[in-house]
């Protein structure tokens, strides 16, 4: 009976090491197969453009195709969701936005923990907003904004591509910022809200530069200022608001790439260096510059503790403002 156990043992430590080995021996190997990046968005938007610009240099790095898949719904929540109940294997991945660091606040109830449940890869890009006013409002520059704002609490309008968008995140920090009161009116996307503020019927917004700069160059709209924390080469006349009188002011809407929690460090390494090796790709940058992003490719640990801090940070101003928005 002894012996049976001694023998029962010794068959148990060796199956330990060899399926050890064999999990080790199967990051060794990634990728053997096509990657999957699920975009938690609707095709077509800014997440959905950037994923798409880099793919053919992610695959090239990789040696594997690198298939995107659109899954939106719930407010990111169901692509989300999908990818942290992947296998953890890297072979499914999370490409999302700034949208991950405030739904948790937005929506208690996820049916997932952020990032509790991930495994961050590595910070892509980030880019500023543009802040434009309807061309007929008697604003022209973040302090007139201030001063009218301070005046006449809630009188000024500001419009958003919905609840947690950077949009949102950008009107809510310049508020808190600059110690003022406006009105938030939420749309369904960036297109709805941009219409409304070239008919003049909400007075603000804060959108990309991308999204905006055809209405401001045919003067159905005027730029104000933007959220980074240096001008933009697509409109360099246009000034920052740190610029204007609010110095230390930014507020840019970030993408980066997670896998599911568990999915092997060695496979998590490889992967931030495909994206590395993407996004420093000339083709790459220059499909970027259309919608002013910038590179800030991290470590998965800068990019987790990033995701916490942006937690903490917008659910300071998130949760008093669930009321009104």
């Amino acid at each position: 009976m002894k012996f049976s156990r001694i023998v029962a043992a010794g068959i148990l430590a060796g199956f330990g090491v060899t399926s050890g080995f064999c999990a080790r021996a199967a990051a060794d190997e990634f990728p053997s197969r096509p990657v999957h990046i699920v975009v938690p968005f609707a095709a077509g938007g800014g997440g959905d453009f950037i994923v798409r610009a880099m793919s053919d240099k992610l695959a090239a790095a990789l040696k594997q195709p690198v298939i995107v898949e659109n899954l939106g719904g719930a407010s990111t929540v169901v692509g989300t969701e999908h990818v942290a109940r992947a296998a953890h294997d890297g072979y499914t991945l999370l490409f999302t936005s700034t949208a991950l660091s405030t739904n948790p606040t937005l929506l208690p109830k996820l049916p997932y923990k952020t990032p509790d449940d991930f495994a961050p890869i590595g910070l892509a890009i980030t880019y500023p907003l543009a802040l434009a006013a309807r061309k007929d409002l008697n604003i022209n520059s973040i302090p007139e904004l201030i001063s009218y704002a301070k005046a006449n609490p809630g009188k000024i309008s500001i419009a958003n591509s919905g609840n947690g968008s950077g949009s949102h995140l950008a009107a809510l920090l310049l508020e808190d910022t600059a110690g003022i009161n406006l009105t938030t009116v939420p749309y369904r996307g960036a297109g709805p809200a941009a219409n409304d503020l070239a008919g003049g019927h909400v007075d603000l917004m804060f959108t990309g530069m991308s999204q905006i700069k055809a209405l401001a160059d045919a003067k159905r709209v005027k730029l104000l200022a933007t959220s980074g924390a240096h001008r933009i080469d697509s409109a360099p006349e246009v000034k920052t608001i740190a610029e204007q009188g609010l110095p230390g002011f930014r507020a840019v809407v970030w993408w980066g790439l997670l896998a599911p929690k568990g999915t092997p460090k060695a496979v998590v390494d490889t992967l931030n260096q495909a994206l590395r090796t993407a996004l420093a790709d000339p083709a790459v940058a220059k499909r970027m510059a259309v919608i002013d992003g910038e590179a800030s490719v991290s470590t998965p640990a800068a990019f987790d503790a990033l995701i916490r801090e942006e937690i903490q940070r917008w659910r300071r101003l998130l949760q008093p403002s669930s009321s009104k928005s």
